[in-house]
């Protein structure tokens, strides 16, 4: 929204500069988008008086006239503008002006005529108003006045964001309202002095006396939709509006349109207050506010034919539909150029009877955003008054009292809204002063009563969006000043909690996604022949009735599930699959909930960084391994598995705690490679999650030394018949409180050693947290190692 700061201030007295003023309205919650000039810079413009008009000797497109500058001569001035005629008055553009875009006027001569000057058109000034041909000043515009003080063109303009809940800022008045609560010295609102009106109030379905024929009428099922509707038959309408509302309007973003149209735009844009106008001659009948009728259009003011529907509310004559109310009028009622004497609208309707109905209409309309924020619900007959006495002014219009009338029903009622010291001070982190509050919510309109515990506070008639405690704390922060709001840490006593449980579902299934694997599901029976082949021993139940053969018996084991799912993927040309499943297994003892999960193709996605390899056994375990690292505090332990019937009995594992199996790895028995018709081997794997969810799943903190840490390689001969991991076990269960880790990062087995063994390369990181270590140390510490794994068989230094 567009407010002219010159209008602002004829509401306000403010000693505030223009950016203070925007400061202040931005923290106060009406964000000042942008700050513009009213009109660009231009100097020697002023008001002239066209004296006479002829033909140009030589141009049929050109003119010659006579105007007077107020210097006490006549200019002669060349024009080709058409809307040109003498009794004008019309902004001249002197020799040595300067106009916008460095634009100089100069003494010229056109076509053998000596032009003393330019006169301007509002686009050729960068005020364009939408009019063409010459800018046309009121006929009584002072003569050789400076058009810049004229029309008062240094001015600002601000551009707010208002936010949807600020239906009541949506106006100049409002936003003055709120400068007002923000500190300004005095407001004068133009709607404070208006008389009582001159017409008569009824209520719904009251006859309205001695109405000529002629009285609005509220269906009875749209009373609770439209609470207050004023109509007013005028006659005589204004043929144009003074250059200074002209003005107003046009600061606003809006163009002229037709004089009444235009007053009725800068009422509502003034006070927040819709008004529509009806040519008063082209009703047939009385207006009645109803629900629409299935099959109804409306012939829009947009150029379109809408379709209504029932829950849409309309004003209709007579003869149909001729407004959708608080939304858009209709082209056959529409004031025109012809138009005499008007029907005036001021209404109130209820925003929840106008709410989506625009925008399921595909318009967007002044009024509609209005009535679906909220208007004063008491501005209607006020309004219709204010309207009518300017209409007095400009014209020579004319009430007829007795085809003018107000339909008023029951107006919503604002009831008090309880307001505790306590609650505003925890809120807003302050203690408050009952002066600052009351003064606070006092500025803004409210009726605020003291209780014991606080205020009870009444909102006014435009304040739509006050309804419960939160909304005045909020109003109070806002007026108070945010910035003036004091700043605290926040306080609270952290603690951490002992996980005595082991990871959730949901954090196993994410570490298993972030390794690019997909979760399936599967069914709970397999078939006999799958449950044979994957586990022999297996004492599941058996189904008593089963659907089918291939759901005969619950499932012992995950894989077969796991196994089919691979099978149709790997038959549609899909080369890696990843899947994994958390379900339960079945046995004579009961259930268990078991991860099992499968792997097959490449290691990795198609890159241009790297050619592609397969998957092997280590991949699977470094997966594993990420699953497991969610017990920080338990030592897991791979060991060889030589004996499980659907893994190869070379690449397989068993993953155990303290002797006790709780998962397996490896790749599938090629036995079972042939069975399933797959041209390359899967690799499976299934912890179970039910056992190791007893376990305690809690990482500690250590310390961090400040001295460096050391970093000392060792490499080994190692002979066969003794596993890796019984060596790095034996290392870590031998170091000292120095040694921060111990890994493997290298192994090699070929010729350069004797036969029957391999070389294993450690890295040791060594370090203290209370002292650099020494050299002697790091080298006791060293050969205590060696001597630990030597005792695991005959295990050298590799030379």
């Amino acid at each position: 929204m567009r407010v002219s700061v010159q209008w602002l201030r004829e509401l306000l007295q403010i000693s505030w500069d223009t950016e203070e003023t925007a400061r202040r309205l931005t923290m106060g919650g009406i964000e000042v988008e942008a700050i513009e000039d009213a009109a660009p810079s231009f100097r020697g413009v002023v008001v002239a008086a066209v004296r006479s008009v002829a033909p140009h000797p030589q141009a049929d497109k050109l003119r010659v006239a006579e105007v007077d500058a107020g210097d006490g001569r006549l200019r002669t001035i060349v024009c080709g503008a058409d809307n040109l005629a003498a009794g004008q008055r019309v902004p001249l553009a002197l020799p040595g002006a300067l106009l916008p875009g460095e634009h100089c006027i100069a003494t010229s001569v056109l076509r053998g005529v000596s032009s003393e000057g330019m006169l301007c058109a509002a686009a050729e000034l960068g005020i364009d108003d939408g009019s063409s041909g010459l800018l046309v000043l009121d006929a009584d515009a002072p003569v050789g006045a400076d058009l810049r003080a004229y029309l008062g063109l240094d001015d600002q303009i601000l551009t707010l964001g208002i936010t949807p809940n600020r239906g009541d800022a949506l106006s100049v008045a409002g936003v003055a309202r709120d400068l007002f609560a923000l500190g300004a010295e005095a407001l004068s609102l133009p709607t404070a002095a208006i008389p009582e009106p001159a017409w008569a109030i009824v209520r719904p379905g009251e006859v309205v006396p001695g109405n000529g024929g002629f009285a609005p009428h509220i269906a009875a099922d749209a009373q609770n939709a439209c609470r207050s509707y004023t109509v007013l038959w005028i006659e005589g309408v204004p043929e144009r509006l003074p250059d200074y509302l002209r003005e107003r309007l046009r600061r606003a973003g809006q163009r002229c349109i037709h004089p009444v149209v235009d007053l009725l735009n800068l009422q509502m844009l003034e006070t927040g207050q819709p008004l529509h106008a009806f040519d008063a001659e082209a009703l047939q009948g009385n207006l009645t506010v109803r629900w629409a009728q299935i099959g109804e259009t409306l012939d829009a003011l947009d150029g379109r034919d809408l379709p209504l529907e029932s829950d849409m509310l309309v004003i209709a004559d007579d003869a149909g539909p001729v407004a959708l109310a608080g939304i858009i009028g209709g082209r056959r009622t529409a004031v025109t150029a012809q138009t005499r004497s008007i029907v005036l609208e001021s209404a109130f309707f209820q925003p929840g009877a106008i709410q989506g109905r625009a925008r399921r209409l595909g318009l967007q309309t002044d009024a509609a955003m209005r009535f679906e924020r909220g208007v004063d619900f008491t501005l209607g007959p006020v309004m219709a008054t204010r309207t009518l006495q300017l209409f007095v002014t400009l014209g020579t219009a004319r009430l007829r009292t007795e085809r003018s009338c107000t339909v008023l029903g029951q107006l919503p009622e604002h009831r008090p809204i309880p307001l505790r010291r306590a609650r505003l001070a925890r809120i807003l982190g302050m203690d408050y002063e009952d002066d600052v509050v009351e003064t606070a919510l006092t500025r803004l309109g409210l009726h605020v009563n003291r209780v014991p515990d606080g205020w009870q506070a009444i909102p006014p008639s435009h304040r739509f969006d006050l309804r419960i405690e939160v909304d005045l704390i909020e109003e109070v922060g806002r007026i108070y000043g945010y910035e003036r709001l004091p700043a605290h840490r926040p306080e609270g006593i952290l603690q951490p909690l002992p996980m005595t449980r082991g990871p959730q579902a949901a954090t196993l299934r994410s570490v298993l996604q972030a390794r690019d694997y997909h979760e399936v599901i599967t069914y709970s029976f397999i078939s006999r022949q799958a449950q044979h082949l994957f586990t022999p021993d297996a004492d599941a139940p058996a189904l008593l009735n089963p659907l089918s053969a291939d759901l005969a018996v619950m499932r012992a084991s995950l894989w077969p599930g796991l196994m089919q799912v691979l099978q149709f993927n790997m038959k549609r040309q899909q080369e890696r699959v990843r899947i994994f499943e958390l379900g339960r297994v079945f046995s004579a003892n009961g259930q268990r909930l078991v991860l099992g999960g499968c792997i097959v193709g490449t290691a990795d996605r198609e890159s241009w960084a790297e050619p592609l390899r397969a998957v092997d056994f280590y991949d699977l375990k470094g997966d594993v391994s990420a699953l497991l690292a969610l017990w920080p505090g338990t030592d897991f332990s791979f060991r060889p598995l030589d004996a499980y019937p659907a893994l190869h009995p070379g690449q397989a594992a068993e993953i155990c705690v303290e002797d006790r199996r709780v998962g397996v790895l490896g790749a599938l028995h090629p036995t079972l490679v042939a069975e399933y018709d797959l041209d390359k081997s899967p690799f499976f794997f299934y912890l179970d999650v039910e056992w190791l969810g007893n376990l305690t799943s809690i990482s500690r903190f250590s310390s961090l030394s400040p001295f460096p840490a050391l970093r000392r390689d060792i490499a080994l001969v190692i002979p066969n018949d003794i596993l890796a991991g019984t060596v790095l076990d034996t290392m870590r269960a031998a170091a000292s409180g120095i040694v921060r880790s111990i890994t493997i990062f290298d192994r090699y087995q070929g010729s350069s050693l004797v036969a029957g063994t391999y070389s294993l390369a450690f890295a040791l990181l060594l370090q203290d947290v209370g002292r650099t270590l020494t050299d002697t140390e790091v080298q006791a510490e060293m050969d205590r190692l060696l001597v630990a794994v030597r005792q695991l068989g005959s295990i050298e230094l590799r030379a």
